[in-house]
């Protein structure tokens, strides 16, 4: 039957018109699926398998476009619940309007955030100066940016870190978003491991220590001690997933160790797990960073033990007890031996993609340094009698090491280059030491060589003004100040220059504790099993 209104051969010439529009253009005629059966597929027997294969391809766009309907609305009824508002209410609302005032920006977040991807900002600031901040972890874990776009946790995450010095006033934006995020894990399917790691990420270069008892119970969903223990069985093969897997659980293992020294340890029993790490060494899909995670977790176990064993042997009796001035040298000759072997036998031990200085080591090892032997400032008192000889011995070790830490990154331009980034991971070692010559000064000035100590402060000034945080650096001039006068030192015009005249914003990003906390060292230790590694 020919279409109503045509001549024979006018029908027969739209048929084939019709026949060569399918071949070019199949899409358009989605909208308009109806015309087809106008057709008879009698009289056109050579469109049947044209026709049926469109009409399956009609089916399945119709099924992608029900699909993507149906997550508008669901995106729409979720705005409109934090919102207040009704589905129908928020869709005849402009999108701009409907988004709280502290997430609004001139292009919205989710553009800006493109816009910096797109443009490379994020990539090529990330790669530059953040990618090989933290030692133990892989650098080549992060994804190839086409796939980072499509990972929403991991890419905001990597915005985060690079928007803190490149877009500061996006920052607390993409936290509250990152944040959403990551509430969005509480409840469904378990993340994947590349949200895990994007956790690892955001919780170390925010400072949060709250998030880690959760990063912790991902891990164990995912199995990734379970992982571990795989492949400390010599009956199970060894594959790169098992690899990657436990390489993630040694890495959180890391973290725990470095960064809860202070804390209880998140990981249960982690001393059970920690020695399967050397088996990275000897796997076919050993890399690097295998290398600097079992330098972390032999040294940090270092202090771990002292961490559980230093508070049981009396170091706030006077004088200090033969046992815990044992211990204390110890603890600290295990950890000379530990950095003799870093820089003698361990090859490549700090091998990322681009070559690195081997000085970068000198940090951890003086943080443990200052950590090991500052447990003597247990017992100090300003008022109190003269300390004995083995104690000032231990805390002038401890003050001659928070001198070199800070040199040494002051010394390192990499270094002084990624603090405007890093400075909730990087800064904790430069606080601690800020903190410890602070109080032991304070303590007992009278006693130690304090030589280098206000030439130290001011690099780590002159590094948090560098990195954007003014307030910081104020308040270390402002203490150093402090300790001149207790010590009656004058200081030299550049110890005493408190504006090098950098011109930048008034930064409020850095979650730095206040240097004016009172000296605790001689309150008692915490009755918590909190010091337990096993």
């Amino acid at each position: 039957m020919a279409p109503v209104g045509l001549p024979a051969e006018d029908a027969e010439r739209a048929r084939q018109n019709v026949f060569s529009f399918l071949q070019k253009q199949p899409v358009v005629l989605a909208h308009r699926p109806g015309r087809l059966v106008q057709f008879s597929r009698e009289r056109i027997p050579k469109l049947d398998d044209n026709l049926e294969q469109l009409e399956q391809r009609l089916d399945l766009m119709e099924g992608h476009h029900q699909a993507e309907m149906q997550e508008m609305k669901n995106m729409v009824a979720r705005l409109a619940d934090k919102l207040n508002m009704s589905p129908e209410e928020v869709g005849s609302t402009p999108l701009q309007s409907t988004i709280p005032n502290e997430y609004q920006q001139e292009e919205g977040v989710l553009n800006d955030t493109i816009d910096i991807v797109s443009q490379g900002l994020v990539g090529s600031s990330f790669n530059k100066n953040c990618r090989t901040v933290i030692g133990f972890m892989d650098d080549q874990i992060y994804p190839p940016m086409d796939f980072l776009r499509r990972h929403a946790l991991l890419s905001m995450v990597i915005c985060i870190i690079a928007a803190r010095a490149i877009k500061p006033e996006k920052y607390q934006i993409y936290i509250a978003h990152a944040d959403d995020l990551l509430k969005d894990t509480f409840s469904g399917p378990t993340p994947d491991i590349h949200a895990f790691r994007a956790m690892m990420l955001l919780t170390a270069w925010t400072g949060r220590a709250r998030l880690w008892g959760y990063v912790a119970s991902v891990a164990a969903e995912l199995d990734l001690n379970t992982a571990a223990l795989q492949l400390g069985d010599d009956a199970v093969e060894e594959t790169a997933t098992l690899i990657e897997r436990t390489r993630a659980w040694f890495s959180l293992c890391c973290f725990d160790l470095v960064s809860n020294l202070n804390r209880p340890f998140v990981i249960n029993r982690m001393r059970e797990y920690l020695p399967i790490a050397k088996r990275l060494l000897n796997s076919p899909y050993c890399r690097p960073v295998d290398y600097r995670i079992n330098a972390y977790i032999e040294g940090f176990t270092i202090t771990a033990d002292a961490k559980a064993q230093l508070p049981k042997c009396g170091l706030q009796l006077k004088p200090l007890p033969v046992e815990a001035a044992q211990l204390l040298t110890s603890f600290d000759q295990k950890i000379d031996r530990w950095f003799y072997a870093i820089n003698n036998g361990i090859e490549p031990y700090q091998t990322f993609t681009n070559e690195q200085d081997r000085h970068q080591f000198v940090v951890p090892f003086a943080f443990m340094k200052i950590y090991i032997n500052g447990f003597a400032m247990h017992g100090m008192n300003p008022q109190g009698d003269v300390p004995d000889a083995n104690r000032l011995g231990f805390i002038q070790k401890a003050l001659d090491n928070a001198n070199l830490l800070l040199q040494t990154q002051f010394a390192s331009d990499d270094f002084r280059r990624r603090l405007r980034y890093s400075m909730d991971y990087d800064g904790m070692t430069t606080y601690h030491s800020i903190s410890f010559i602070l109080k032991a000064i304070t303590a007992a000035h009278q006693y130690l060589d304090y030589g280098k100590v206000f030439t130290a402060l001011q690099k780590a000034a002159q590094m948090f003004e560098e990195a954007g945080a003014l307030e910081a650096a104020t308040e270390v001039r402002r203490e150093q100040e402090r300790l001149a006068m207790l010590t009656q030192t004058t200081l030299s015009p550049l110890e005493n220059d408190a504006a090098p005249g950098l011109a930048m914003e008034e930064a409020v990003l850095f979650d730095i504790p206040s240097f004016l906390d009172a000296a605790t060292w001689d309150e008692q230790f915490p009755t918590l099993s909190m010091y337990v590694l096993d």
